[in-house]
């Protein structure tokens, strides 16, 4: 009985929490976008992978990185991720997996991409996606397949401008009310206003909800800190973090605060192999 009790209660944080209202929900990545907002739109680092992969385009060294997010200081709703990024002469490949939930609800998705530069300033990445939602109990498991895409361009040095569609064409997760996995499109900007300050804003569209606006800001505190600020709306969440550059290493940690549901940490560390 106790073990139906704490389902109960897992699901029902689920319902209201909008941020993990639906099997295979697109989920931004990084302890430096949870410190911005969750803007990433028209940022390039590693987790590009994850939220916009035109953004692995401007990488130009091998990196692998590995992500926690703690979700409302529940560790049922716990978040695992972890990516590999290697340039080629063609391109950008990219590597991804992330799991999330506990034994009686779990999701599994890997994907892999690859991102190309067109001129200077324009690139294009593609991600293939495999997804596992798993109902404990025997309730069934799903193995379903989807895609997304974006676009980066680099208007001059200052300002950048993303876009990217997770899921573009609705992948069926079930018949029962044709139950298909959310598609979720991103539009935004990044500008560097000095070499030790960037802002971001940017608005997501979920088809299923109304839209959501995101901003956020990062300052080079000194050599080897950075701080950041951000929120967002649908739903009213205020960020911050900080991050850490030692050597090839980057330590990022940020956190998120829901009136209703409170805190939940996030971290990463990347490694730069160059």
């Amino acid at each position: 009985m106790g073990k139906q009790s704490n389902f109960f209660i897992l699901f029902w944080i689920l319902l209201i929490s909008l941020k993990c209202s639906a099997s295979g929900d697109f989920s931004t990545i990084g302890g430096r976008a949870a410190g911005m907002g969750f803007t990433s739109v028209a940022v390039s680092d590693p987790w590009s992978v994850f939220n916009n992969p035109a953004g692995l385009a401007m990488l130009h060294s091998p990196s692998c990185g590995v992500y926690f997010e703690n979700r409302f200081l529940v560790t049922e709703l716990s978040l695992k991720a972890g990516c590999v990024v290697f340039p080629v002469h063609s391109g950008t490949f990219g590597i991804s997996f992330r799991e999330y939930g506990f034994s009686l609800y779990n999701e599994i998705q890997a994907g892999l991409a690859f991102a190309r530069k067109f001129g200077r300033s324009f690139s294009v990445g593609v991600q293939l996606d495999y997804l596992r939602i798993h109902l404990g109990e025997d309730l069934g498991t799903r193995n379903l397949v989807t895609f997304d895409i974006g676009l980066q361009f680099a208007v001059n040095h200052q300002l950048t401008v993303g876009v990217h569609c997770y899921n573009p064409v609705p992948a069926k997760l079930a018949s029962y009310q044709d139950e298909r996995i959310p598609t979720v499109i991103r539009f935004g900007l990044s500008e560097r206003f000095s070499e030790n300050f960037i802002g971001a804003v940017e608005i997501e569209k979920d088809l299923r909800h109304d839209l959501s606006f995101k901003t956020g800001m990062e300052y080079h505190f000194v050599k080897p800190v950075f701080i950041r600020v951000g929120l967002m709306t649908n739903p009213a969440i205020f960020t911050f973090g900080f991050g850490i550059e030692w050597g090839k290493l980057m330590f990022d940690l940020g956190t998120n605060y829901h009136r209703v549901l409170g805190y939940s940490p996030e971290g990463s560390i990347i490694y730069r192999f160059k």
